[in-house]
C-alpha cells in the first residue's frame, strides 16, 4: 500500500470519527435513569413525585384550565369533569367531558411500566402513560371547529356506550356536534367519528381540525456528550403531496404548513401519535413546536409539539350536517402494526437512507426470533447469517491484504531506492503490483460494499420496539439501553484490539499501533452509551471476524505450504533434457536428477 492510499484509508477513518462525533453533538443524547426501566416516551405528567400511584382519571392539581378563568371557576369547572374510558388489551384512553380530548393514553404490558418513586421512598410500578401534556388546551386528540363558537368553559355531555366506545356531545351557536370515540380492530388504534349539524336557519361554513400534542422537557432529551442519541428526542411528521416531511424542534419554531395531508402527529425513537384521515386527504396538517414549561407556561424547560389536521371547510345549508372520520394510532411504532392500520402510517418508522436493507434486516431478525424466542439470541444468530452471507467478501478483503503485506519488503526497498521522489516511487509500486497480481483498492472494495449493511444493521436496531425493555441474560436487562455496568462495551473493545493486532496491515510500525490502539478505544467510547442490543450485535461481530481471520490464515498458510511442496515435487521429476533450461552447468549432466541438493536448486531458480 503506497503513502496515497495510507492516506486516503486515513483520511476515511478521521472523517468516519468525525461523522460520529457530528452525531453525538448535533443530537443531543438521553442521560442515564437511574432505574433501567425508566420511560423512554414521556411517562407522566411531571410536577411533585407522587407519594402514590396515579390514579386513572386525571388529578385536579394537574389539570389546566384556560387561563381567562378566575379560580373559583376553574374549580367549578373541576368539579363538573367527567372521564369515560376506552378499554382494550393493549391500552386504557381516558377522556374528558372538559374537551372531548384524551387525558390518560396508558400502555399496558410488563414491558410499558415505570417506576416511580414516592414522597415516601417506596417505589411504585406504573403503567406508561403517552400522554405527556397536563393543561386542557394542550391535550391530545382536541377538536376544534372553525365557524362555530365553542366556549372556553364549555362542558360536553359524555356516554360510555361500552368499554370501547364514548359519545360526546355539545349544542350551541346554532350547532349539534357529537363526537364519537371507539377502539379500531387493530391494537393502538382509536377512531374518531365527527357529525356536526347546522340546527340555524342560514347557511354556515365549518372547518374541523384534530390536533395531537406532545411534551418533552429539556432533562428528557439529554445532555451527556459521549451518549447516544436520546430516545426522547421528538419530532413533528406529516406526509402529504410533498411527500413524508419530519422536522425536530428548532426547525419547528417556524409553523410548516403542507397540503393535501395524510397524516400528521409527533413522535420519537418507539412511540408515536399519529392523526390519519379516511378516504380523502385533509387539505393541509400544520407542524409547529413552542418552547413552554409542562403546565403551558412560557417557561422554555421543554418543547410542546403541535400537529394540526385540517379537514376542507364546508358550507353547511340549514339542517345539513357533515361527518369527518379520522384514525389515531397511539403507540409503539410496530411496522407490522403501522402496516396494519394502513393509511400510510408504517413511513412513520425511519430506518434511514439503506431502509430497504434495515427493513430486511427487521424482518430477518423477527423471523429468527420466531424460532428462539429470546431477543438477544435472535440477534447473534442474525449476525451470524449476516456474516455467512458477506463472507466472500470478507475472504477477498483479507486475501487482498495478505498479499499486499508480503509485498511489504519490497515496498520498503522502494521507499529507500526513490526516497521523496513520489512519481517514480508511485510508477515502481505500480509496476511491482502489477507482476504480483495485486489490486490496491480490492481490500478497500469489499468494506466499501458492506457499509451499507453495517449502518442499515444499526439503524435497524437502534429504532427496533421489539427490543424496547427486552431482556437478554445475566445483568443485560434491557437491550433498548446502555449496558448499566459497561461490560460488553469493554469485552468488545478488547476484542477489537485482538482484531486489530491479527489484521494484516501495510501500514509503518507508528501508523499501525496507532491504529491498533486507537480504533478499539474510539469504538469502545461510543458504544458505552448505546443500547445493549447493538453492543451485542458488535462484540458477536468482532468475535466472528476474529474466527473467520484466523480461519481464512490457516486456508493461505496450508495452501501456500501446498504450493511450495508442490513446487518441490515438480522439480525432482524435471527430465534430464530440461536440464538445461534449469540452469545448471554443462559439468552437471552426469549427475542424478533426484538428488535433494539439485531439487532445492531447481526449485529456487
Amino acid at each position: 500500500m503506497d503513502d496515497s492510499q495510507k492516506r486516503s484509508l486515513l483520511i476515511i477513518s478521521i472523517v468516519a470519527g468525525a461523522a460520529l462525533l457530528g452525531w453525538y453533538v448535533f443530537f443531543p443524547p438521553k442521560p442515564q435513569q437511574p432505574t433501567p426501566h425508566a420511560p423512554v416516551a414521556n411517562a407522566g405528567h411531571g410536577g411533585p413525585t407522587p407519594s402514590g400511584p396515579t390514579p386513572h382519571g386525571p388529578t385536579p392539581g394537574a389539570l389546566g384550565a384556560p387561563p381567562e378563568l378566575t379560580e373559583a371557576q376553574r374549580q367549578e369547572r373541576l368539579d363538573t369533569q367527567r372521564t369515560a374510558t376506552i378499554d382494550t388489551p393493549q391500552f386504557r384512553a381516558t377522556f374528558t367531558n372538559l374537551n372531548a380530548a384524551l387525558v390518560h393514553y396508558e400502555l399496558k404490558g410488563e414491558r410499558f411500566t415505570r417506576t416511580v418513586t414516592g414522597r415516601d421512598g417506596v417505589k411504585h410500578v406504573l403503567p406508561m402513560d403517552l400522554v405527556s401534556t397536563t393543561q386542557e388546551r394542550y391535550f391530545p386528540l382536541r377538536l376544534d371547529l372553525g365557524g362555530v363558537s365553542i366556549p372556553e368553559d364549555a362542558v360536553w355531555n359524555v356516554e360510555q356506550l361500552s368499554p370501547t366506545s364514548v359519545r360526546f356531545s355539545w349544542t350551541g351557536d346554532g350547532f349539534s356536534v357529537v363526537r364519537k370515540l371507539e377502539a379500531g380492530t387493530g391494537p393502538f388504534q382509536l377512531w374518531s367519528t365527527l357529525r356536526v349539524t347546522n340546527t340555524s336557519a342560514g347557511t354556515r361554513p365549518v372547518r374541523a381540525s384534530l390536533y395531537s400534542y406532545h411534551y418533552v422537557a429539556r432533562t428528557e432529551e439529554g445532555t451527556n456528550f459521549l451518549s447516544s442519541r436520546s430516545p426522547a428526542i421528538s419530532q413533528g411528521i406529516c406526509v402529504g403531496e410533498a411527500g413524508t416531511k419530519r422536522f425536530a424542534r428548532k426547525d419547528l419554531l417556524t409553523r410548516h404548513t403542507y397540503h393535501r395531508a395524510a397524516y400528521s402527529g409527533t413522535e420519537n425513537t418507539y412511540f408515536a401519535s399519529l392523526l390519519a384521515t379516511h378516504g380523502d386527504p385533509a387539505e393541509f396538517c400544520t407542524l409547529v413546536s413552542m418552547e413552554k414549561g409542562r403546565d403551558g407556561s412560557g417557561d422554555a424547560l421543554g418543547s410542546l409539539f403541535e400537529a394540526r389536521l385540517a379537514y376542507p371547510r364546508q358550507q353547511l345549508a340549514a339542517g345539513a350536517s357533515t361527518v369527518v372520520r379520522t384514525l389515531a394510532y397511539v403507540g409503539p411504532k410496530d411496522g407490522v402494526l403501522l402496516s396494519r392500520a394502513g393509511h400510510q402510517l408504517v413511513s412513520s418508522v425511519d430506518l434511514g437512507f439503506f431502509s430497504i436493507i434495515a427493513r430486511a434486516m427487521v424482518k430477518l431478525l423477527g423471523f429468527v426470533h420466531g424460532f428462539v424466542g429470546n431477543w438477544g439470541l435472535a440477534i447473534i444468530l442474525m449476525t451470524v447469517c449476516v456474516k455467512a452471507v458477506l463472507f466472500p467478501l470478507t475472504l477477498a478483503q483479507l486475501r487482498s491484504m495478505a498479499k499486499m503485506r508480503a509485498l511489504k519488503p519490497q515496498l520498503d526497498k522502494l521507499t529507500e531506492q526513490y526516497g521523496d521522489d513520489k512519481e517514480k516511487k508511485g510508477a515502481a509500486t505500480m509496476e511491482l503490483y502489477r507482476r504480483n497480481g495485486v489490486n490496491p483498492v480490492a481490500g478497500c472494495l469489499p468494506t466499501m460494499a458492506q457499509l451499507p449493511v453495517w449502518w442499515a444493521l444499526y439503524t435497524s436496531l437502534s429504532t427496533n420496539i421489539a427490543l424496547f425493555h427486552m431482556p437478554f441474560a445475566f445483568w443485560l436487562k434491557d437491550l433498548s439501553s446502555p449496558d448499566p455496568y459497561f461490560i460488553m462495551p469493554l469485552m468488545l473493545g478488547v476484542l477489537m484490539w485482538v482484531q486489530q493486532r491479527m489484521t494484516p496491515t501495510t501500514m509503518d510500525p507508528a501508523q499501525a499501533k496507532i491504529m491498533q490502539w486507537m480504533m478499539p478505544i474510539m469504538i469502545t467510547a461510543f458504544m458505552l452509551f448505546l443500547p445493549q442490543g447493538l453492543t451485542l450485535y458488535m462484540f458477536t461481530n468482532s468475535a466472528l471476524g476474529i474466527a473467520q481471520q484466523r480461519y481464512i490464515e490457516y486456508r493461505l498458510v496450508k495452501a501456500t505450504a501446498a504450493a511450495g511442496a508442490a513446487a518441490v515435487a515438480n522439480a525432482d521429476v524435471a527430465p534430464p533434457e530440461a536440464a538445461g533450461a534449469s540452469g545448471f552447468k554443462a559439468g552437471d549432466a552426469g549427475k542424478k536428477p533426484g538428488k535433494p541438493g539439485s531439487a532445492r536448486r531447481i526449485g529456487r531458480g
